[in-house]
């Protein structure tokens, strides 16, 4: 069988939602590839230090925080389709104030207004595709859609390279076109959705319980849920650490051009594309972490080359960022963490355990900008590896792969949901 013939198979077998939010991962997935590499460079550009700039990130990791557990909440009893309109009317937001930003302080309320995105879009938007697959499909549905969105938007970065370079160069109004694409694309494909998502019905307890009782509930659903939160708090070390200063860094000491930059973000996009459907595919037969453990290599390495790159040895940063794209593919920590727990808890499983990952983060994003303001920008690349290695691999270790070991169902409607979980 074809790939072609394969996709169209897998496609035609989907719910209506499925089709209506791959829609939106294209689209929305080719805007964000377009200024995403450069956002940190805008904020500096606008005058920001890199420990200010961290600052700002961790504001918007801060808001994300406090909003995490009430977002989860909603998303198991009330309209996911009104939590999904109102994210994408805020991602608009977030992309106007990018658009008009005089100085660095005007980033601030964009990046919180992103984070909110981030809470309310991406986290009801999984919920809405992980309950439209089989447990034996999931995996392979979440890569199916992380493949096409990235076939289309392989060229996402070079393109917004390319325009940079037309416009000036890395500087505020070389950057600045970027974000009046996006609000246009934004617009128009936040209207489509809105109008054409069907609201899924949310199962409500027949006793409703508080807010308190419903989380200690979550928590009786499997043994393993406080260890699986706190290697995802542990993860916001791995990337709060750095995440603010790769093509910051990649710019500064390895003479990075708009053009190189661009040219990164492809070679990991292509790398995406292509490895997303087979690593999705022996997720679903080999196992979660399996796959998790085998793409780990490879995120390391990118952050050795980025360190050790020669300056001005562009190739080396796009072997780095083609093997970063490797473990970006895997679509198995998603998937596994979704399965930790029973469907009805989905919701308020991805806001618990995002409280923790984003106060974590706060203050990880505050030491990195110290780190690598003060100290050597080197460490914010290398202490992550050091704990990812020694502490968090071996953690998972410990925890049983989700496809062979399920969360127990909670109530007998949801046995009988089970065919289509």
């Amino acid at each position: 069988m074809s790939l072609f013939t394969f996709l169209k198979k897998f496609l035609g077998e989907q719910s209506q939602n499925y089709r209506i939010l791959l829609i939106r991962s294209v689209v929305a997935g080719f805007l964000d590839q377009l200024a995403m590499n450069f956002n940190n460079l805008f904020i500096m550009e606008l005058g920001a230090t890199p420990f200010q700039l961290s600052s700002v990130r961790a504001v918007g990791s801060a808001v994300s925080a406090l909003v995490s557990l009430p977002a989860g909440w909603l998303s198991d009893v009330y309209s996911l389709k009104k939590i999904m309109i109102v994210g994408m009317a805020i991602q608009v937001l977030s992309v106007t104030l990018y658009a008009f930003a005089q100085d660095w302080r005007w980033v601030i309320l964009a990046i919180v207004s992103a984070t909110l995105t981030m809470t309310l879009v991406f986290r009801t938007q999984n919920i809405f595709i992980a309950n439209s697959l089989t447990h034996t499909k999931r995996s392979t549905g979440y890569a199916m859609r992380t493949t096409i969105m990235q076939f289309f938007s392989i060229f996402a970065p070079t393109l917004g390279g390319v325009l940079i370079f037309y416009f000036g160069g890395i500087s505020v109004e070389g950057i600045r076109p970027l974000y009046y694409i996006q609000l246009v694309g934004f617009l128009i494909i936040s209207l489509y959705v809105a109008l054409n998502l069907q609201d899924v019905e949310t199962e409500k307890d027949p006793e409703p319980q508080n807010f308190i009782e419903q989380y200690r509930e979550m928590f009786s659903t499997g043994a393993y849920l406080k260890r699986f939160v706190f290697l995802e708090a542990l993860g916001s070390i791995v990337w709060g650490l750095s995440m603010p200063f790769p093509f910051v860094y990649a710019a500064e000491f390895k003479g990075a051009d708009s053009l190189v930059i661009g040219y990164m973000g492809t070679f990991m996009t292509l790398t995406s594309m292509l490895m997303a459907i087979p690593l999705g595919n022996l997720a679903d037969t080999r196992g979660r972490k399996f796959v998790i453990f085998a793409t780990r290599p490879f995120y390391y390495a990118s952050f050795l080359l980025l360190v050790f790159a020669p300056p001005g040895v562009h190739w080396v940063l796009f072997v780095a960022w083609g093997m970063r794209g490797v473990m970006m593919a895997s679509s198995a920590w998603m998937t596994m963490s979704m399965e930790m727990v029973p469907r009805e808890f989905r919701g308020r499983w991805t806001g618990f355990k995002g409280l923790f990952q984003n106060l974590i983060r706060v203050g990880a994003m505050l030491l990195g900008g110290y780190i690598y303001e003060s100290v050597n920008p080197v460490l914010v690349f290398l202490i992550p590896l050091v704990v990812d290695i020694l502490v968090r691999m071996p953690v998972l270790a410990t925890i049983p792969d989700t496809l062979s070991v399920r969360a127990p169902p909670r109530r007998t409607s949801e046995i009988e949901d089970q065919q289509v979980p």
